[in-house]
């Protein structure tokens, strides 16, 4: 009896816990709990037949970076964000980071300080549009590294700041359109986004008159955005929801929005074009009647709802307190841990994803996934250079897939490829007039590299790192020169001198004399030259140095007459940057540490 009274006793107390968190007035989390319902998603195999073409992925940078969540290319480069901050390009066996927006931080836990990119975009002029979750949308140089601030996420859209800053496209006037997935909470709390009313937003920047406009509101958790080829709608996905927005530009329903597409069978997170006017959309979680997702259960139920947000906060509440009077690094981990969407992970049991391709009119086409469960918390699906490339907000590495394997038709149409191409003039990037909007840019007696100078550029690759003099060589002495760095913010032009010099070859025997030897160059004298290498190289790597504390640098000799330094895939890429900042700012519009120096 005695054990039946304490579980009774210990019933009531926890009842009446639970009942007094639910229901006292004023407690965190502040956010609005009511009823409301979707359309339930269906089993995937009754909408579409499920194909198993993603099997079998290549793996690329296995525990050298982490959170490579969406990408973009333009001249046939391709570009991702990762967790740390950064925004890098993706090289076949190295990683370039290119700007960092938010500040040092000690680690991953810390993405507060360090930022988040997340959509990305290139515009036709070669300017990649960043939105980071926690800064908002900036506009990048990919080539000097210089970017502006165009949407700050501290000030107020309609009443209302945007608290994760996640999806974008550019339209051909230069208008942005993009998500801010909720209004109550930052994405390191992004539980608590699903068990909140949705918040989310479809958002328009205007270029001409730099102001933003709210399109639609209350979107479950606002995702992956892109304009239809025409830019007649612009289509939302709605991760929470699991359905589709489509939102009419032009026509007679201009200004209105519609369901494009619904009950979908997982958690739609980006969107890409398959370039024949269709849309490949990842669903991160798939969903089916033997594996629902909880939160879905829980929509009509608004009490539960707030008391599980509630008895979340109650428990992280402690270790903030402890937090702000004792900073420690076991406390800090723990408050971002408990409200992380990587809790999510634990109820994944199935452990698949899915790509869809949709038509223009939200018809499916085609579903991908891996039977063998190893493609999985997928967010990114896109086209570039012959592959299917997939990304995660999770995963510590890459997938690819050979386009031919996973969607052939696309393979076989040059339209699909998502790379532009790069006009003739570098972008130059206008920064507009908005006050405390900064852009430094780096001294330096080098030039920047500069896509006009293709001539310089177009052959002489292989020779600079593996050519000896041949035995036709001219007696001329072949200039040496030690090991450059590959700068990533500038590119000198004293390899192509020294080229020229070098690969002069005696032309065949004819009866006309031999032409004369190319005229001098007008390059600095070889002590200058030296100098500069030197002086940019050591700045470059002291620069790396300070922003991550565990970067190393490799050097590959050959027999040639120079050599080039390419240096380890970061270490912040991999696990964060580790050197924290004693304060907290406001997002600047600054230029990456690395390009300060």
């Amino acid at each position: 009896m005695g054990y039946l009274k304490s579980i009774g006793t210990v019933i009531i107390y926890t009842g009446l816990f639970l009942a007094l968190i639910t229901f006292l007035p004023g407690l965190l989390p502040h956010a609005e709990y009511s009823e409301y319902s979707i359309k339930v998603p269906h089993d995937v195999k009754n909408q579409v037949e499920l194909k198993s073409r993603l099997q079998g992925a290549e793996v690329l940078f296995a525990a050298e970076i982490k959170g490579a969540e969406c990408f973009a290319s333009y001249n046939g480069e391709i570009y991702t964000g990762v967790r740390g901050g950064y925004v890098v390009k993706l090289e076949e066996n190295r990683i370039e980071p290119i700007v960092k927006f938010g500040q040092k931080c000690d680690g991953l836990w810390q993405e507060e300080k360090c930022g988040r990119p997340l959509g990305l975009k290139f515009n036709d002029k070669g300017e990649l549009f960043v939105a980071d979750a926690y800064y908002g949308i900036f506009k990048v140089n990919v080539k000097t590294r210089q970017y502006v601030n165009l949407v700050n996420s501290s000030k107020p859209i309609d009443g209302k700041a945007p608290k994760i800053v996640n999806s974008l496209d550019i339209a051909k006037n230069g208008d942005i359109y993009w998500t801010d997935s909720s209004t109550d909470f930052a994405i390191h709390d992004g539980l608590y986004t699903f068990l909140a009313n949705p918040s989310g937003r479809l958002i328009r920047y205007n270029a001409a008159t730099k102001k933003n406009e709210v399109l639609v509101k209350n979107l479950g958790f606002a995702n992956g955005v892109l304009l239809s080829d025409d830019e007649s709608f612009v289509i939302v996905l709605e991760c929470l929801t699991s359905r589709m927005i489509k939102y009419h530009l032009k026509g007679p329903k201009a200004g209105q929005h519609e369901i494009f597409a619904e009950a979908l069978p997982g958690l739609p997170d980006n969107v890409h074009s398959d370039g024949q006017g269709g849309f490949l959309v990842s669903l991160i979680v798939s969903i089916d009647s033997e594996h629902p997702f909880l939160p879905h259960s829980l929509m009509p139920h608004p009490y539960i709802r707030k008391m599980l947000s509630r008895l979340l906060y109650s428990i992280e509440a402690p270790f903030k307190i402890l937090q702000d009077i004792y900073p420690n690094y076991y406390a800090e981990r723990f408050i971002h841990a408990i409200g992380s969407f990587e809790a999510l992970k634990i109820v994944d049991v199935k452990k698949t994803s899915i790509v869809l391709r949709m038509d223009k009119a939200g018809n499916i086409l085609d579903a991908l996934y891996s039977p063998d469960m190893k493609v999985y918390d997928i967010c990114s699906a896109y086209v570039h250079n012959g592959y299917l490339w997939l990304g995660s907000p999770w995963n510590e590495y890459i997938l690819r897939v050979p386009l031919k394997q996973a969607f052939p038709d696309l393979a076989n149409n040059k339209k699909s490829s998502n790379a532009k191409v790069q006009n003739k003039e570098e972008p130059l990037l206008t920064v507009s007039e908005t006050p405390n909007v900064k852009v430094e840019v780096k001294s330096t007696n080098t030039k920047p590299y500069q896509e006009t100078d293709k001539k310089s550029r177009s052959k002489p690759t292989k020779e600079q790192t593996t050519q000896k003099p041949s035995s036709q060589a001219t007696t001329t002495k072949p200039t040496t020169q030690k090991p450059t760095t590959r700068l990533p913010t500038t590119t000198t032009t004293t390899t192509t001198t020294t080229t020229t010099t070098t690969t002069t070859t005696t032309p065949k025997p004819t009866t006309a004399p031999p032409p004369p030897p190319p005229p001098a160059s007008k390059a600095p004298s070889k002590a200058i030259k030296k100098d500069n290498v030197k002086e940019a190289g050591k700045d470059n790597l002291k620069d790396v140095k300070k922003d991550n504390s565990n970067s190393q640098a490799k050097t590959e000799t050959k027999k040639s007459t120079e050599s080039t330094v390419k240096s380890k895939p970061d270490e912040s890429i991999r696990k964060g940057a580790r050197e924290a900042q004693p304060t907290k700012s406001k997002p600047v519009e600054k230029k990456d540490d690395s390009v300060k120096k």
